[in-house]
């Protein structure tokens, strides 16, 4: 029993000097420090949009942002408190005078926050650029109903969304536009095609720079039904067999019903199982048992195709 123990003790103590303790145990971060980017220190800013930029800090699995005005030991106001886990975030504010800061931290430990002192100027709405929320770029949906969102942006009376299908080459043509006074517009999609959008600010003497173009794609159509291609029906096959069908070209994931002989009972509380890959290993302890199994795919947008055929094999031993 002791030399089992001992040989146990070895074998970790060898994975340890393999690879390390960091693929053991989570670093300690709290004495790092996280270097912001930009805006610089003091900085003076033309803009109203600000991306706070800092460096990723390794062992980190998420940052904490707070924006405040005029400063952290008189707030008046918090612009932002957020948890992101990539080290950039985009924020729309007024003319004024700011302060930010960042925090580090993963499962276990976080740094102290790293500090600095920004100005905004007031400045010609021409200048600016408004910033979107969603829908995000490169969107796919099978939802007929879409929300555009976006931040507000100060001086403007209202906003002019723009949707289009030709990426706004002919200005008098396009899907939809008008000046809204809201940050916000719910939009029905006509049909299934790719779309872009944008939005600017107004006012009753300027307007801002259009923002990004962003694209999203309306489609209903479901997949193709997936081919089953192994155990053939009413094969006779081990305990332990593997279920295999053809890929779909544009699904994303499969779902697997197994079931008892009655072909409504699912098999286990695993089933339906979703799935990336084109099988999936079953095993039964029962011989002479009947299993029943049949699968759907799901595309990018969601859609689900039709189920395909039931097939059932026999377990012989």
């Amino acid at each position: 029993m002791n030399c089992k123990i001992n040989v146990f003790i070895l074998f970790i103590g060898l994975l340890f000097t393999a690879f390390g303790c960091k693929e053991f145990l989570e670093e300690d971060i709290k004495d790092r420090q996280v270097t912001l980017l930009s805006p610089g220190n003091q900085a003076q800013i033309p803009t109203y949009t600000v991306t706070f930029l800092w460096e990723q800090l390794d062992d980190a699995l998420e940052y904490r942002l707070q924006v405040a005005s005029p400063d952290f030991d008189s707030v008046s106001l918090y612009h932002a408190d957020t948890v992101v886990t990539a080290p950039k975030f985009t924020l729309s504010l007024e003319p004024g005078i700011y302060q930010w800061r960042v925090q580090a931290r993963n499962g276990s430990s976080e740094t102290v926050y790293t500090t600095r002192a920004f100005v905004i100027y007031e400045s010609d709405l021409s200048k600016q650029v408004v910033v979107q929320t969603d829908p995000a770029d490169q969107l796919l949906t099978a939802n007929t109903a879409l929300r555009f969102g976006w931040q507000t942006l100060f001086g403007a009376t209202g906003y002019r969304l723009q949707i289009d299908t030709n990426n706004f080459t002919d200005p008098e043509n396009l899907l939809y536009d008008s000046v809204l006074e809201s940050t916000g517009h719910n939009f029905t999609i006509p049909k299934e095609q790719v779309y872009q959008w944008r939005v600017r600010a107004e006012s009753d003497t300027s307007q801002s720079l259009w923002s990004t173009v962003r694209q999203f794609t309306y489609d209903r159509t479901p997949p193709a039904v997936p081919t089953m291609t192994a155990p053939g029906n009413n094969a006779s096959v081990p305990s332990s067999v593997t279920l295999r069908w053809e890929a779909v070209s544009d699904a994303v994931k499969y779902q697997l019903y197994v079931y008892k002989s009655d072909s409504t009972t699912l098999y286990s509380s695993t089933y339906p199982l979703s799935l990336e890959g084109t099988s999936h290993n079953f095993t039964s302890s029962s011989i002479g048992e009947r299993v029943i199994w049949r699968l759907r795919a799901t595309d990018k947008a969601g859609n689900t195709s039709g189920y395909s055929s039931y097939r059932s094999f026999m377990i012989n031993q």
